[in-house]
């Protein structure tokens, strides 16, 4: 299994949790550091639509590549957060995206690396907003896996670029979401 065949399944089940999570008060908190929910969908709206189009090969917004300006609307943010996921799924399912360099906004990266970030984004902030909803994330046993080779791969790259907090240490019995979870700074047994 690589990213590319637990794309497709990343992307469904977050988007499940995104429509039952509509109505949700937004000021709650999150497993996401500073983050209260409404943060957490400007951010996760952004990202994911600025990946998809890295994705497909269209150019950034040149004022703010990775939509970090975005504002959900509060009555349709969910819906919105769901497109994206849906063009974010197609995007990455065609092998050609992962082929070559993409530009980011800043400079070029090889596609894999995008779109294992992507895959990272999608996974462990939809496991944030579960979690902010009293929900439960899907993360199927190819999916884990591979989510947590590439965080433990960039872990270390993550806390130096601020998108991963501090490891957090989980007991030999942690399945490979929780260590994945762990590895990228976030307590596997957060509670709202």
């Amino acid at each position: 299994m690589s990213a590319i065949d637990v794309f497709p399944e990343a992307c469904a089940n977050v988007s499940s949790v995104i429509q039952d999570a509509a109505t949700a008060d937004l000021t709650r908190s999150t497993p996401c550091g500073d983050f209260n929910l409404q943060h957490l969908v400007h951010h996760f709206t952004g990202t994911t639509s600025a990946l998809a189009r890295i994705g497909v090969r269209e150019p950034l917004d040149a004022a703010d590549p990775w939509g970090a300006g975005t504002t959900a609307d509060p009555a349709r943010w969910a819906s919105g957060l769901v497109s994206n996921l849906d063009a974010l799924a197609r995007a990455w399912a065609a092998p050609t995206a992962w082929l070559g360099s993409v530009d980011t906004g800043g400079g070029e990266m090889p596609a894999p690396v995008i779109g294992e970030m992507a895959l990272a984004e999608v996974v462990l902030h939809g496991w944030d907003l579960a979690r902010a909803t009293g929900q439960h994330l899907v993360v199927g046993p190819e999916l884990g896996a591979e989510l947590r080779r590439m965080v433990e791969e960039t872990g270390e790259l993550g806390r130096q670029l601020g998108a991963y907090g501090p490891a957090v240490q989980v007991g030999d019995e942690a399945g490979d979401l929780e260590r994945a979870l762990a590895a990228s700074g976030r307590d596997p047994d957060w509670r709202r």
